[in-house]
């Protein structure tokens, strides 16, 4: 709704020809109008040297109004009377249309739908009546609900396994071509706007009916078929017609459209990696291990034998399926005894898809580890091929592809959302607040204009003739927006004033709407709107704090100009107060309420106020009126009761009668009734009116009900006997005995122990469970169930059924129960335990009294609500793919069954039906594609590729990452505390709280009864002491602490304490003695009690230790005060003196350090080999012992240094003491001989937290230490939650799984067939072993491990299968005999991994936001205009303009300069460098001679173009060439090309391959981003990284430091594991760098399933295994570390540095704009001066690129930013930019800055170009003067002369022209006049 519309607008008029032909005129009477005004500037043209130039204001095109758009609903001020025109053509309600061919028609849900007037389909005009039964079929909801219900029906067929029949697809066309026809003949095709294919959802119905028609014409052409794939895209019709799911998918595009940067900045960088992957292991991945030839042929043999046996693949080493890839590389993988390692043999890995061979693989391997899916398998492959030393190059490509460009894609898919849900929020509020103020506005219309009855408001009766009547307001908006109202009439206008007190609005609307321009002369009836009696109450007055509009005060000090724009509020805030000398400032919300306060009342002038002067001023009114005069009222407010047809009958008599009066009485507005002292009454104080009337007489209902009192209907009666149970006294008793009881703390906290105490018993259950244990378990059940079953009836009983399950928890709890006893009921009917699955619900009871867990599941709530569109749109995403897969691939997976050489059947993972595509696609989701799509591409080739990666882009990259977006955003520190501002208070804090009370009242009984047998003992007289001298320590600590300083308070007291004991202190005090404290003693208590206050405080650092023992002691015990004081005692001080400044010496820290790192480095030699090198053994034994004294001592001299309190109250020297403790306990037990003992081997082990000791004197580290340590309780909170989660759907997992997933297999470990074996016993008598699988759902433990694997993706697909093979516990398992049991997973996925992992992410981030809010800085105190000023002047002083190049003196030189300065230069150049890295794509394995002949030769050229680059720019420059990076990184290369070139046999021999240089030159293209203006984006995204790179470092650190820590550890516990799954002989725990890649892949949590298997491949299954419990707990704890809360500090850091940069970009300047600007400055001032002439600014200015730009003409913009001018016209580089800087921002009040003046520059301001213009302004004026005075001296003698010189000033034909405003008195007949004079930027005033 635009701001502007006041005018009330409901007439809804009919469309007809007289409508259309008066568009047609007055489109005619616009095209004139233009034409005129053309001609008009052409004639101005000619004479404009003679006329002076206004300032043109601009005005802004009008644009169509938002709330009438087509498909929105009409707004509520419309609705009233639109029933008569459903379905019929209206004319445009939207203004913007009046001009041009449209109109509407609106729907019967109110839906607006806008039509073109032009004839469609060349022949049906808007009246035909086919197109008018057209239109009305396509209003008609019923429409779209039949089209979506087609949909639906359709996609249901689609999913088919076996296509429908022909003719049911026959229907669906048919259906679909009719709803098309409809559309077309009611709107058109396409010529004109709101036709057919004007709406992009129209264009897929259009190409989907087409392509029907093509397959089912044209079969000749072939098969088409793969076409009818995309009638899937149908579905995706449904966002059409789902108002909701319009705004998702709006983020969701907005979204796309803003990942246009990312993804070229993503293509860029994997394109790199892709190509260094190439030139690395192109061809590395086919070496495989080949069995010694010598054996098996002996020693002689020819090439062609060898060559044969060689290339056999059964002489290869093969595991499993896979043939074992190797390496003869120092690290690589090596070949077991009897095997050779031979190069380019076979296929590739993975059926040959996997490797660097060229371009297409490499990028695809690069997207895959950007995806980091399955990643681990390449990792392993290229790290046996090539040796352990490339995990570097995974290193980066995990770091910056992984982590930060698909964070990026995160951040920018948030921040989309984030923007749409504000923007759907702002409109829901805008709506809202619409309707409410309709809705008021009609009740009171209605209240005040029914008849009121005579009983109660006779005295009342309107009377045109009484004078108070003639008081009476009335409302009104005026319709011609002002055109009646004169400035100096009696009579005010009226104005419709915004605001609100009922609902709360973002930004203030008018409480009428105004579309259209109504014809000013027609009358419309008016209702008096309050009666007399009502008018002198004293009113609330009903002011809006939200709103922005002029208060009713403000209004009246401006006049209504008749000029008004029509149709628009006329814009008091432009109105300047010069026109009104008397009146008061305006002020933006001058109301009482905010004058003096918010809930003041006033009395409005009504009839009996001060404005009648009989009688005096009441006290509220001379409180209140601030205008003594009664000149400065409100306006008159008048309801317009808008009339729907043209004729003049009223509709009520009040408002007949008033028409005569205001004839008379209103000559100049016949539209007012006379009121000359008219209440001011605003629309919102009649609703606040109305509400304290409903208030006085008791009931809220409208008064016009008071006279129906209905008889009390039997329903309510009923109501009240069944579910309020009002029955008799004695019930009600009983009911308040019972809530005493059921509602009491102690019977919540009972129910909750029940509950916790149930839910252990539920997860007790287990396989194999003994028969007590059932029994007791069933007990249990049968006994809570009972338990529940009771606290529910009671507190029936107690609360009344209907106040009963008011409560949300009450009715879960109810259900529940009703579920246990139906459960416990039909106990033995089987299939019904599933019902035993509703018991663990009991768990989400805790999150009654769990503050967290109610956040979160309130969190999951509120998602949910909005997560239901996503969901849709996930859906119809899924659905579309997996039928467009089925579609598309189904044919195909029967090669599987059919093709002997594919062959081995039907993957599970396949497109057979929809069940297994859809479970495919969901793996794709969920970031698993690349194995799905090998098992595609082995059937179908290359069309999977595509297929696959739109799957992931869109499905997981975009709208997953929504999912997240969604639960960041609510998130939020609003969402927590609303949690804990529940409305109930917590019962079991009452209950714990009572717990306390008691604990404490026992204490203090124990020590008074202490106290009272001591004194008895002692027997001291007992003196009576007044309370305030009875404490006299607790006296001095008050005056201590009253005094400002704090003087008073002992030396080593700190406040802290003295405020704790004060509290205890007062406490006893004020409850032994009811004395009232005196102001001190309160004083104390709130400062106590309250926060405390960070003080401003410098630093003094301490130059000597603390004292050795402390006060208490000294004055306890004077023998120590006396020591002290000794010889010794000063000796000992002076030592102590001495190692404090020992410890506080920077080489002391240092060497601790090294010490650190070197002990560190120590641990991590002792590997697997340590015992084969004694020498290094002995060593290393020394050094430890070494490292533990070094330690031990500096233990000790801290101790010396610090004493025992300082050293022990700093958690890190904790952390040091424990370390050190554990060695001197390791020294001690080697001493003893006791090494080998397990538990001593334990304590070695945590030996590997040494380096931990690094963390505290390591600045960066310790910040993300700190920030993690602040985390730790609501990620531990997060990490409970997540347990509880996983509870519910472990204990269903034991449910549905316990005991199923055994199996029989045979000796190779292949699973049996059910038709050899089907049961156990069968497997047992044919000496087959029944096995159980490693990961299993027999308890709950188990269960919690298989379900973390899940939730993580890894090695959940043969967990997967397991249970959707399983059939009753010890039967054999069948092939997908359970495959519902998918939907498990499925459920578990989304509620278990989606929302808890991700939870991770929103602890974290919130966590950061709340940090950054606690550090306030010195930008806290400025307004946001400042601030950016402030950022930008920070960023402007870290610059200064660079001395530019000098031009050399030869000519040559010169010329070669200005070649290779020129920006077109950098960019051939850059050209050049595309051109390489294309033709460096088109190198692959195995090329042809001819190939590799031409590529050798285009890069010789290549070397030759760039060796000239370097040799021209190096004649141009000279010696500055290697002053700037780039150059000397380009020259490097260069250099290293050329070596290459010339040695390429040596380097290939040596060192790396010499195509890598080449790989290193497209770095350079990083320099074309500077000169490409529209990168703009991606350098925002570079600037981000940049910004990130310190805090990244950091957490980078922190988790090589987790990874070095862990790689220790497991080198020590797992050493000796198997080398099977997930280990080999490269990637194990042997040595420290093995372990160390190994964690790297785990940090990602990729392959931990298959590490996993490996260490615990010895335990037995179903036998109690302590490796099994080392494994689980040791990968568990550093996964959760890793890869939940350090990876996703990383991210956290990307997503809160993005948004920073991003909003660094819209709203401030960029470092950029600033390097811009001193690289255009280097062209003006070569030297470096700083300065440049006066004259040269103009040029400069317009010089400058977007957004410091001031395009010329700039002489009067110039002039106004008022630059300082220097000595000698120069102007200083700082001020220009600081002007052009405040200009950009749009900021007049800046903070000072401190300008760094150089210190060599002279700076003298003598001027400046505001000053300069003025001068010459005045100069002109007496240059006038003294004319007119040589015109009369001379007579016309001098007339020529002065023409001449006239045209002198005047005859510059491009040159501006101004008109100068002043007052001036230079010559008396011009004195206070306005003065014109014409000023040119190209004359001499001002350069």
């Amino acid at each position: 709704m635009d701001e502007e519309g006041v005018e009330e607008y409901r007439n809804f008029r009919p469309f007809t020809r007289d409508s259309l032909f008066n568009i047609e005129r007055r489109i005619a009477e616009e095209q004139a109008a233009k034409e005129a005004h053309k001609l008009k500037e052409a004639g101005d043209s000619d004479d404009s040297e003679d006329e002076i130039e206004e300032p043109s204001h601009h005005e802004p095109d009008p644009k169509p109004n938002s709330k009438l758009e087509a498909g929105r609903k009409l707004p509520p001020s419309l609705e009233e009377g639109s029933g008569r025109f459903v379905g019929r053509p209206i004319e445009d309600l939207d203004e913007y249309y009046h001009n041009q061919k449209t109109f509407c028609v609106i729907g019967r849900d109110k839906t607006i739908y806008r039509f073109n007037a032009t004839n469609a389909l060349f022949v049906l005009s808007p009246f035909n009546p086919i197109r008018r039964v057209a239109l009305y079929i396509l209003v008609h909801p019923l429409f779209s609900v039949v089209v979506m219900l087609t949909i639906i029906v359709n996609c249901v067929f689609m999913t088919m396994t076996e296509g429908p029949e022909e003719y049911v697809e026959q229907i669906f066309t048919g259906i679909y071509t009719f709803e098309a026809s409809t559309k077309i003949l009611a709107r058109g095709i396409i010529l004109t706007p709101f036709t057919y294919l004007r709406d992009p959802w129209n264009w897929l119905d259009f190409f989907v009916i087409s392509i029907a028609y093509l397959t089912m014409w044209i079969k000749s052409l072939g098969n088409l078929s793969a076409l009818r794939t995309f009638r899937v895209l149908r579905a995706l019709k449904t966002v059409a017609v789902i108002p909701g799911l319009k705004t998702i998918v709006g983020a969701l595009l907005e979204a796309v459209r803003r990942l246009r940067d990312v993804m070229i900045l993503t293509v860029f960088v994997l394109s790199i990696f892709a190509l260094v992957g190439m030139q690395l292991y192109s061809g590395g991945l086919r070496q495989k291990c080949v069995q010694n030839w010598t054996i098996e042929l002996g020693p002689n043999i020819s090439d062609i034998e060898w060559l044969s046996f060689v290339n056999d693949s059964n002489n290869w080493w093969k595991v499993g399926d896979d043939y074992i890839v190797c390496g003869n590389g120092s690290g690589a993988g090596g070949c077991k005894e009897n095997y050779t390692c031979l190069p380019d043999l076979g296929d590739n890995p993975n059926f040959g898809y996997t490797s660097f061979d060229n371009f297409g693989w490499a990028l695809l391997c690069a997207f895959r580890l950007m995806t980091q899916d399955y990643w681990e398998s390449l990792y392993k492959l290229v790290l046996r091929a090539e040796g352990s030393a490339h995990a570097m190059y995974f290193v980066l490509v995990i770091l910056l592809g992984s982590f930060y460009l698909v964070n990026l894609i995160l951040a920018i898919v948030a921040m989309s959302y984030d923007e749409q849900q504000k923007q759907d929020a702002a409109d829901a509020a805008d709506e809202a607040a619409e309707r409410m103020e309709e809705e008021e506005r009609r009740e009171i219309l209605s209240q005040m204009t029914k008849s009121p009855s005579d009983a109660s408001f006779k005295s009342d009766q309107y009377n045109p003739d009484k004078a108070e009547d003639k008081e009476r307001v009335s409302l009104t908006s005026d319709q011609s927006g002002g055109s009646h109202l004169h400035p100096n009439s009696k009579k005010r206008g009226s104005v419709s004033l915004p605001g609100s007190p009922f609902a709360y609005r973002r930004s203030s609307r008018g409480s009428q709407f105004s579309w259209k321009k109504k014809p000013s002369g027609r009358a419309t009836d008016r209702q008096p709107l309050v009666y007399q009696t009502l008018e002198s109450l004293p009113l609330p007055f009903a002011d809006d704090s939200a709103a922005v509009t002029p208060s009713s005060e403000d209004l009246c000090n401006f006049p209504f100009h008749k000029n008004a724009p029509n149709g628009r509020r006329y814009s008091f805030a432009s109105q300047t107060r010069r026109h009104w000398p008397d009146a008061r400032p305006p002020s933006r919300r001058s109301s009482f309420a905010s004058n003096v306060s918010r809930n003041s009342r006033t009395s409005r002038y009504s009839v009996h106020s001060p404005l009648d002067p009989l009688k005096k001023e009441s006290k509220m009114d001379t409180l209140f009126n601030f205008t003594r005069k009664g000149s400065q009222r409100v306006p008159d407010v008048v309801v317009d009761k808008p009339r729907l047809d043209r004729d003049n009958d009223s509709v009520s008599s009040l408002g007949s009668e008033c028409v005569g009066e205001k004839q008379k009485m209103s000559p100049t507005n016949t539209f007012l009734c006379p009121s000359p002292t008219a209440a001011n009454v605003d629309i919102k104080d009649v609703m606040v009116l109305k509400d304290l009337i409903d208030h006085a007489s008791g009931h809220r209902r409208s008064f016009m009900s008071v006279v129906s009192v209905q008889p009390e209907a039997v329903r309510d009666k009923l109501m009240n006997y069944l579910c309020l149970w009002n029955c008799s006294p004695n019930f009600k008793k009983l009911q308040y005995f019972v809530s005493l009881f059921i509602m009491d703390a102690f019977v919540d906290l009972f129910i909750t122990l029940c509950i916790v105490v149930n839910t252990g018993f539920m997860a007790l259950d287990h396989w194999d469970m003994n028969e007590d244990l059932k029994s007791v378990s069933e007990f249990a059940n049968t006994l809570f169930t009972g338990i529940f079953a009771a606290e529910a009836f009671l507190k029936i009983l107690a609360l009344s059924p209907i106040n009963y399950f008011k409560d949300n928890w009450n009715v879960f709890d109810s259900f529940i129960v009703f579920l246990s006893l139906m459960e416990l009921m039909l106990e033995e009917l089987p299939g019904l335990s599933v019902l035993r699955a509703f018991r663990l619900l009991r768990v989400f009871k805790l999150a009654k009294s769990w503050p967290t867990l109610n956040m979160l599941i309130a969190i999951v709530g509120r998602t949910m609500g909005a997560l239901g569109n996503l969901t849709i749109v996930l859906g119809i995403v899924v659905f579309i793919f997996a039928v467009m897969g089925q579609q598309l691939f189904r044919d195909s997976y029967q090669r599987y069954i059919n093709d002997s050489d594919i062959g081995g059947g039907m993957p599970r993972w396949n497109f057979d039906d929809f069940l297994h595509s859809f479970m495919i696609i969901f793996r794709v989701l969920c970031g698993e594609w690349i194995e799905s799509m090998w098992g595609c591409m082995r059937v179908a080739g290359y069309p999977c590729v595509p297929f696959f990666l739109l799957t992931m882009v869109i499905g997981n990259l975009v709208v997953l990452n929504l999912f997240l977006a969604l639960l960041l955003s609510s998130f939020g520190a609003e969402s927590l505390q609303r949690s804990e501002a529940d409305d109930e208070p917590n019962k079991l804090a009452e209950a714990v709280d009572r717990f306390k009370r008691f604990g404490a009242w026992v204490k203090v009984k124990i020590i008074v009864c202490l106290k009272v047998k001591l004194r008895r003992k002692t027997k001291r007289p007992v003196i009576a002491l007044s309370p305030s001298s009875s404490r006299p320590e607790l006296n001095d600590a008050e005056k201590g602490l009253d005094l400002p300083d704090g003087e008073k308070l002992p030396r080593r007291c700190s406040e802290g304490s003295v405020n704790k004991d004060s509290k205890s202190m007062l406490g006893s005090e004020a409850s032994s003695s009811s004395s009232s404290l005196s102001e001190s003693e309160k004083d104390i208590k709130v400062e106590a009690d309250g926060e405390p206050e960070i003080n401003e405080v410098d630093i003094v650092y301490v130059k000597e230790p603390d004292d050795c023992l402390c006060k208490v002691c000294t004055r306890k015990f004077k023998c120590l005060a006396t020591i002290e004081e000794s010889k010794t005692g000063q000796i000992w001080w002076k030592f102590r003196c001495f190692m404090f400044r020992v410890t506080e010496h920077k080489y002391f820290e240092t060497f601790i350090i090294t010490m650190i790192l070197a002990s560190s480095s120590a641990l991590a030699l002792e590997d697997e080999y340590l015992g084969e090198r004694p020498i290094l053994k002995a060593i290393l034994m020394y050094l430890d012992k070494c490292f533990t004294a070094i330690f031990i001592l500096e233990m000790l001299v801290k101790w010396v240094a610090f004493g025992f309190k300082t050293y022990f109250t700093d958690a890190w020297c904790w952390l040091d003491f424990i370390i050190v403790s554990l060695s001197i306990v390791l020294l001690a037990a080697e001493s003893f001989n006791l090494g080998d003992l397990g538990s001593i081997k334990a304590l070695r082990t945590l030996r590997a937290l040494r380096p931990l000791r690094a963390v505290s004197r390591w600045e960066g580290m310790r910040v993300v230490v700190n920030a993690l340590i602040k985390a730790i309780p609501s990620i531990f909170n997060v990490l409970l939650v997540c347990l509880v989660f996983w509870l519910i759907f472990g204990i269903m997992g034991v449910q549905l799984f316990a005991g199923r997933f055994h199996k029989c297999v045979d000796a190779d470990g292949t699973r049996l067939n059910i038709s050899v074996v089907d049961h156990r016993n069968q497997c047992e008598t044919q000496n087959y072993t029944w096995t159980n699988s490693k990961i299993n759902f027999d308890n709950v433990m188990n269960a919690y491990l298989a379900l973390f694997q899940i939730a993580t993706y890894k090695g959940w697909t043969d967990i997967m299968n397991d249970a959707i093979d399983s059939r009753q516990p010890n039967y054999q398992p069948l092939y997908e005999d359970n495959r519902y049991m998918y939907m498990y997973f499925v459920l578990f996925i989304i509620f278990g991994s989606f929302f808890t992992l991700n939870l991770f992410i929103g602890v974290i981030i919130d966590n950061f936001n709340q940090q950054k809010k606690k550090g306030g800085s010195l930008e806290m105190f400025m307004t946001d205009d400042q601030k950016k000023y402030y950022m930008a002047m920070k960023r402007m002083q870290s610059k200064s303009p660079q001395k530019s190049i000098p031009k050399p003196k030869l000519w040559i030189a010169g010329i070669i300069f200005d070649v290779t300065t020129n920006q077109m230069f950098d960019i051939g150049i850059m050209v050049v460098i595309l051109l390489n890295m294309i033709t460096m794509m088109i190198e692959h394995e195995g090329m042809t001679h001819e190939i590799d002949e031409a590529l050798k030769y285009i890069n010789i050229v290549f070397i030759a173009i760039f060796t000239l680059e370097c040799v021209l720019k190096i004649i141009g420059l000279r010696q500055f060439y290697f002053k700037i990076p780039w150059n000397v990184f380009d020259f490097v290369v260069v250099i290293l090309s050329i070596l290459a070139l010339s040695l390429a046999g040596f380097f290939e021999n040596f060192f790396v391959s010499p195509t890598l240089l080449r790989v290193i030159r497209v770095f350079r293209v990083g320099r074309v981003l500077r000169l490409v203006k529209s990168a703009k984006g991606i350098r925002t995204l570079l600037f981000s990284l940049a910004v990130s790179l310190p805090a990244l470092f950091n957490i980078g650190l922190l988790l090589a430091l987790v990874m070095f820590i862990y790689a220790i550890m497991g080198m020590n516990f797992f050493m000796k594991a198997e080398e099977e799954y997930g280990l080999d002989d490269a990637f194990n725990f042997k040595t420290f760098f093995r372990s160390f890649i190994l964690l790297f892949q785990m940090c990602t949590s990729a392959g931990w399933d298959g590490v996993l298997n490996g260490l615990i491949a010895k335990c037995k299954p179903n036998e109690p295994c302590t490796q099994y419990t080392i494994a689980t707990m040791y990968l568990v704890t550093y996964l959760v570390i890793s890869f939940l809360v350090v990876v996703n500090m990383y991210i956290a850091v990307i997503l809160e540095n993005f948004s920073q940069a991003t909003e660094d970009v819209q709203q401030g300047l960029t470092p950029d704009d600033f390097d811009m600007y001193y690289e255009k400055w280097e062209k003006y001032d070569p030297d470096a001066t700083q300065y440049i002439q006066l004259d040269m600014l103009s040029d400069f200015v317009d010089f400058l690129e977007e957004p410091l730009q001031l395009q010329k003409p700039n002489h009067f913009m110039l002039v106004k930013l008022d630059i300082p001018i220097c000595d000698g016209d120069m102007c200083f580089c700082r001020d220009i930019l600081d002007a052009l800087t405040k200009n950009f921002l749009g900021t007049t009040e800046t903070p000072d800055m401190p300008t760094q003046q150089e210190a060599e520059t002279e700076y003298v301001v003598v001027s400046s170009t505001l000053k300069r213009q003025k001068e010459h302004y005045a100069a002109k004026i007496i240059q006038k003067a003294y004319r007119t005075f040589r015109r009369k001296k001379h007579g016309s003698e001098d007339d020529d002369e002065e023409n001449d010189i006239d045209e002198d000033c005047v005859d510059n034909g491009d040159a501006e022209t101004v008109v100068v405003e002043t007052t001036s008195s230079h010559a008396s007949d011009t004195t206070e006049q306005q003065k014109t004079v014409e000023l040119h930027a190209d004359s001499d005033i001002v350069a």
